[in-house]
């Protein structure tokens, strides 16, 4: 049987016939009170235990919840820096096709230059050449044309 405080304040005790109270009644009332205090107090001291416990691993996760919580920070900055440095070098990766591309383009440009001046200079070569045979083809042609007048006067005396 559990005593309420309110109960505690307001018991009597039975008097006795003289004016005092009952010492019988008086002492199973006090040894009521201290079980149930005795009680109460067991119960607080394993209740406080257990808090204590209780704080201990709230402080044990809280910690490891800070370091989570760190982990993560640590991750995520790791992750922004690792996509920063990939960016970087993919901007240089491309900035250097592009440099490389440029150069293969000035150099494509530069032969195709060399090689049109070599068809023109071949192309030159050529006309000379058949313009000369050309001449020489005349030449030759006078060349038998006196001849050939010459056999015929010669046939003629």
């Amino acid at each position: 049987m559990q005593i309420t405080p309110l109960e505690i304040r307001k018991f009597n005790f039975r008097k006795k016939s003289f004016g005092g109270f009952d010492p019988e009644h008086v002492n199973s009332v006090l040894e009521l009170i201290a079980s149930q205090v005795e009680t109460q107090s067991r119960e607080n001291t394993i209740l406080s235990t257990k808090n204590k416990e209780m704080e201990k691993q709230l402080e044990h996760y809280q910690k490891i919840d800070q370091t989570l919580n760190e982990t993560m920070l640590t991750a995520q900055r790791a992750t922004d820096d690792a996509r920063a440095n990939a960016q970087k070098e993919a901007e240089l990766i491309i900035k250097d096709a592009q440099v490389r591309a440029d150069r293969y383009e000035n150099e494509s440009r530069e032969r195709v230059h060399r090689l049109e001046s070599e068809i023109r200079a071949l192309v030159a070569q050529k006309d000379s050449f058949v313009a000369r045979f050309r001449s020489f083809l005349g030449d030759q042609f006078n060349y038998l044309d006196v001849m050939a007048k010459n056999l015929d006067d010669d046939k003629k005396d």
